[in-house]
C-alpha cells in the first residue's frame, strides 16, 4: 500500500535535491564550507541592500537627517574608544549572525519541489526521447536521497508529479519496455497559458477599442 497523499508529496520534496545533483552528492568538508560561505555572502548582500534602501528612503531630506544622526553617533563613540574596541567584535559577530539567518534558503513549497524533481528528471533523460522505468528506478535508488524508496513509492512520486507512464516506448533500437517520454516532462515544466480576460468583448470589436464621437 502507498502511504497517504501527504506522504507522496514529502517524497517529491526529498527528490528535489536531484535537480542539482543527479549523481551521489559530495559530502566532503570543502563543499560544506562552500555552501556555508554562499549562505553568508547571500545574507550579507541582502542586509547591505536593505541598509542602502533604508538610507535612500524618504528623499534627500531624510538622507541628510540620517547622515547627521550617523555623524553624531560616531562623535559620541570617539569618547568611548576603549569600550569601542570591545564593541567592534561584538558588532561583527551580530552582523555575521544576522547574515547567516537572512541567507538561509526559503523552504520549498510543494509546487517548487515538484518542478525541481521534474527538472532533475529532464537532466537524467538528456537528449534521449525518454527513459525506461527500470533504468530510472536504478538511477534514483542509487542516490542517497532516494535509496530508501522502493519501486512502488517511486512510481507514486512520478504519478503525483503528473507524469504518464507509457507501457511501451522506444529508445534507439530498444523497445517494448515501460517508461517516460521527454516531451511529457517538458510539457509539465512549460509555463501555463495566460488566463482569459474576465471582461466580455463585443463581437467585431477589439478589447481596447473605444467609442468615438462623431464630429
Amino acid at each position: 500500500m502507498i502511504g497517504p497523499e501527504d506522504d507522496t508529496l514529502d517524497l517529491t520534496e526529498d527528490l528535489a535535491a536531484l535537480r542539482e545533483a543527479p549523481g551521489p552528492p559530495c559530502d566532503c568538508p570543502w563543499h560544506r564550507r562552500a555552501d556555508h560561505a554562499t549562505q553568508l555572502a547571500h545574507g550579507a548582500a541582502t542586509l547591505t541592500a536593505r541598509l542602502g534602501a533604508w538610507l535612500a528612503g524618504g528623499g534627500l531630506q531624510a538622507l541628510a537627517l540620517r547622515a547627521s544622526a550617523t555623524a553624531y553617533g560616531l562623535g559620541a563613540a570617539a569618547y568611548t574608544l576603549p569600550t569601542l574596541s570591545l564593541l567592534a567584535p561584538a558588532g561583527l559577530l551580530a552582523f555575521v549572525a544576522a547574515a547567516w539567518r537572512t541567507g538561509r534558503p526559503a523552504p520549498l513549497t510543494v509546487d517548487d519541489a515538484r518542478r525541481a524533481f521534474l527538472g532533475a528528471l529532464l537532466d537524467l533523460i538528456g537528449d534521449r526521447p525518454g527513459i525506461f522505468l527500470r533504468d530510472l528506478y536504478d538511477l534514483l535508488q542509487a542516490h542517497p536521497a532516494a535509496a530508501h524508496l522502493d519501486d512502488a513509492r517511486l512510481r507514486a512520486v512520478l504519478t503525483d508529479s503528473g507524469l504518464t507512464i507509457h507501457k511501451s516506448i522506444r529508445i534507439g533500437p530498444d523497445t517494448g519496455r515501460s517508461g517516460l517520454k521527454r516531451t511529457d516532462v517538458q510539457a509539465l515544466l512549460s509555463p501555463a497559458p495566460p488566463a482569459p480576460s474576465p471582461f466580455p468583448v463585443d463581437a467585431g470589436h477589439g478589447a481596447a477599442e473605444g467609442g468615438v464621437d462623431e464630429p
